[in-house]
């Protein structure tokens, strides 16, 4: 792994008990996928570190180019074709919740590249997605909230769970964007309604793949067919909400999944 500029063994230990991010759960982080040894969309993944970066006010994080120069040599010191990349920041030790300290901790890890579930089940939940957090739109390491929620939707043989926010629009999964095929429409939430801007959503939506819309539970009864996506698994046909179910082989999902494998090999 990469640890504030240096190669170390990952077995090593890297931050200290103080940590804010140990402590506090107070960080940010990105994920990402490498394949045929390069990072997929690096360049959208860097600008939303950046952005989280700043709401939380973490400041002297390393450069998108000293980042850059880290994952490279990650990748080449591992031999890496096929991989999961994950950047974590947190402000380093401090004093207290409201004083941090003068040193960033920066770790870059890799791991292994899972492969992408052919579908996925659903389930509602009557925990929200909190628009108004601050913590909103950012990958958190604050990831209590989530974890809870997988570990739910998971022992009830769901593989992840449908989240509204506060006035019951719907959001997004625990753990990736949701969209929603409609009379040959591909709609996804705004951001207003909490969801996480995701890279693969970022990029389906400035290739005129999808539209925002507002979305309710009850448009899911309409919609022909349902997807999710994340930046470590693409487009994922989703079979099934609760009892209702969905068809995984869908024109509309696999055009949009074609589409994506073509602008992941370009941009």
């Amino acid at each position: 792994m990469w640890v504030n500029g240096e190669l170390i063994d990952a077995s090593e230990p890297i931050a200290l008990a103080t940590d804010h991010g140990f402590q506090l759960g107070d960080g940010i982080f990105d994920t990402l996928a490498i394949r045929d040894s390069r990072p997929v969309f690096l360049d959208r993944h860097l600008q939303r570190l950046r952005r989280g970066l700043q709401q939380l006010e973490i400041i002297d994080a390393p450069s998108d180019i000293e980042l850059r120069e880290a994952i490279e040599q990650l990748i080449e010191v591992g031999g890496l074709t096929t991989a999961r990349l994950r950047i974590t920041v947190t402000p380093g030790p401090g004093p207290s919740p409201r004083t941090r300290g003068p040193a960033p901790l920066t770790v870059i890890t890799t791991g292994r590249l899972h492969d992408s579930p052919s579908s996925v089940s659903l389930c509602s939940v009557d925990w929200t997605r909190n628009e108004r957090s601050p913590l909103c739109g950012i990958k958190s390491t604050s990831w209590g909230e989530n974890a809870a929620i997988l570990r739910f939707a998971h022992s009830r043989g769901f593989d992840n769970a449908l989240l509204r926010d506060s006035v019951g629009r719907l959001s997004e999964c625990a753990t990736s964007n949701l969209f929603a095929v409609i009379e040959d429409r591909v709609l996804t939430p705004p951001l207003d309604t909490g969801c996480l801007p995701g890279v693969t959503r970022e990029v389906l939506l400035d290739h005129d793949a999808a539209i925002e819309e507002v979305l309710l539970p009850e448009d899911l009864i309409a919609a022909s067919e349902v997807f999710i996506t994340s930046s470590t698994t693409g487009v994922v046909p989703v079979h099934r909400i609760d009892e209702r179910t969905y068809r995984t082989d869908g024109p509309t999902t696999s055009t949009v999944r074609e589409l994506l494998n073509e602008l992941s090999r370009i941009e």
